[in-house]
Order: structure tokens, then C-alpha cells, then sequence
């Protein structure tokens, strides 16, 4: 009997989330991208490409080139005056800033503004009194609108990424754009990850307290900027990312080393995640968030 009654309640969600999925997507969508300090933030993430097509019109044509395969593969000198493809440069570039400026710091503004956006603007709204007089479970009123934080950052992260890669990787030319899609593959990979991560945990913060901005903010600064760096890193999301990071980087043939991602010890013993395991541990920091964030909403006052 039991069995019986939870076969019912699955097609029961199933049939909620065919009905309401697509609109509360499309209504949390919305209200995003029309937010003023998204596109603010938008506006900023430009900034960088903009000096990437100003990098590009400095080097001009006065480039060096070699044709390999047919192709032109423009060269520039190193440190020792040895010319060395520039791609190899300019990929390194785009990893480096995406990783300081689009992952490490918009990237957790998104998670903070877009969770405040689509939980307390229920409540602003008086929708979410509403919401919780109807059978729709509580678990669902969250899983929807995170979903939808999830897929609107990760797409504005996403499409920022491949226009900076673009505006970046320019100035090696057809041939350096398309040798190194892996990477901006990695970076786009490392970005959903985050996007799951973060937003799950800025919910709960937006959930749970009456001022989420200035609780994630110290979250960010102190938690996943100053521990992140330390002996108790792997508890920060940002351990896993840099995990991810380094070990592909370094699949690829990078010179780069544990200390590069700040994935030492005071030991000076790398500490690393295995990739697997770091994906593994993101997806479940998301599903006890939403857990977390379900409890919160059922017992919250309205």
C-alpha cells in the first residue's frame, strides 16, 4: 500500500511539473533579466572583452607567423626570445581571468542577487502565501525557481564566457580559436558547477535570514576566499573548483602546479580533489541545500 502511495505522489509531481515547470520558469526568468543590478553586472562582464579587442588592434599585423597543416599560426617571443605559438599565451589569459574575475567574484554576486530575487520577491509579493495553500509541496516551490537561478546564471556566465574567449583567443587566429575549444569547454563546465553549488546555498541564506545579501557576502569573503586558501578548504565550494581546474589544466599538458589553485596545505602537501569526486561532492552540497531550503519554507512564517 505504501508503495502504492508513493508510485501516486511521483506522477502526481510528474504532472504538477509538466503544468508549472515552463511558466514559473519563464515568470523567474523574467523577473532576472529585467532586474536592474543584473544588468549592471552585465555591463561589467563586457569590460574585459572590451580590452581583449583592444589587445587584438594593438597587435595588428605585425604578427609572426608559421603555416602548419594550412594553417597560420601566429607566434610571439618568450622570455628567453624563442618564438612559441600565442595561443598558447592567450588561452592561459582566459583561464587565468576567467577564474579571478567571472568565477571567483561575478559568478557568487549572480548566486546572491538571482536567490534574494526569487525567494524574498515571493514573499514581497504575497505570492508565496498563496503558493503554500495549494497541494504544490514546498520542495517543488523551491526546486522551480532554483532550477531557474541555475539555468538564467549559468546561461549569462555561459555566453559572457564564450564572448571573452572569443574577444581573447582572437589574436591567435582560426587556428588558435578552434586548438583550444577544450578549454573554454573547462571553463563552461566549472561554471555550471558553481552555478549548482552557489545557488543552492545563497536559497538557504535567503531562506533562513532576514538580510541574505550581507550574510552572503560574508560568506563569500570569509568563507570561501580565506578558508578556501587554508588547511580547511575542503569545506569550501571553491576547493572543488580549483580541484577541477587543476587536475584538467594539467591533463592538457599545463605547467602549472597545486600551488597555483592554492591546493596546499601549511604542509605544503597538495590536498586536491579528484575530479569525480569533486563533481560528486558539488551535486551533493545541492540536493542537501534544497533540502535545507524545503524545511526552511515549510516552517517559515509568512
Amino acid at each position: 500500500m505504501e508503495m502504492n502511495n508513493f508510485g501516486d505522489e511521483i506522477i502526481m509531481f510528474a504532472k504538477r511539473t509538466k503544468n508549472l515547470f515552463p511558466p514559473i520558469v519563464k515568470d523567474c526568468t523574467y523577473r532576472l533579466l529585467v532586474n536592474k543590478m543584473t544588468w549592471v553586472l552585465i555591463v561589467i562582464l563586457l569590460l574585459p572583452c572590451l580590452f581583449g579587442i583592444v589587445i587584438y588592434n594593438e597587435l595588428g599585423d605585425e604578427r609572426e607567423y608559421e603555416m602548419q597543416d594550412g594553417d597560420k599560426v601566429y607566434l610571439f617571443p618568450d622570455d628567453n626570445g624563442n618564438l612559441v605559438p600565442l595561443h598558447i599565451d592567450l588561452r592561459e589569459n582566459f583561464v587565468n581571468q576567467s577564474d579571478l574575475f567571472n568565477i571567483s567574484f561575478v559568478a557568487i554576486i549572480l548566486a546572491i542577487l538571482f536567490s534574494s530575487e526569487l525567494i524574498n520577491e515571493e514573499y514581497t509579493q504575497k505570492t508565496m502565501q498563496l503558493l503554500r495553500t495549494t497541494p504544490i509541496h514546498s520542495f517543488e516551490i523551491l526546486l522551480y525557481r532554483y532550477i531557474a537561478g541555475v539555468l538564467c546564471m549559468f546561461g549569462i556566465l555561459g555566453i559572457y564566457s564564450i564572448i571573452f574567449y572569443l574577444t581573447t583567443m582572437m589574436g591567435s587566429g582560426q587556428h588558435g580559436i578552434i586548438e583550444n575549444l577544450d578549454v573554454l569547454l573547462l571553463i563552461l563546465k566549472v561554471l555550471l558547477l558553481e552555478s549548482i553549488a552557489f545557488m543552492g546555498i545563497f536559497c538557504v541564506f535567503t531562506i533562513y535570514f532576514n538580510r541574505p545579501f550581507l550574510i552572503g557576502i560574508a560568506y563569500w569573503i570569509i568563507w570561501e576566499s580565506i578558508v578556501s586558501g587554508q588547511n580547511y578548504q575542503k569545506l569550501t565550494v571553491t576547493h572543488y573548483l580549483n580541484s577541477i581546474l587543476f587536475d584538467s589544466t594539467k591533463e592538457m599538458s599545463w605547467d602549472v602546479v597545486a600551488s597555483d589553485y592554492s591546493l596546499v596545505n601549511s604542509k605544503n602537501d597538495i590536498i586536491a580533489t579528484e575530479p569525480l569526486t569533486a563533481v560528486l561532492i558539488i551535486v551533493i552540497i545541492a540536493i542537501i541545500t534544497l533540502i535545507l531550503g524545503t524545511r526552511g519554507l515549510s516552517n517559515r512564517q509568512f
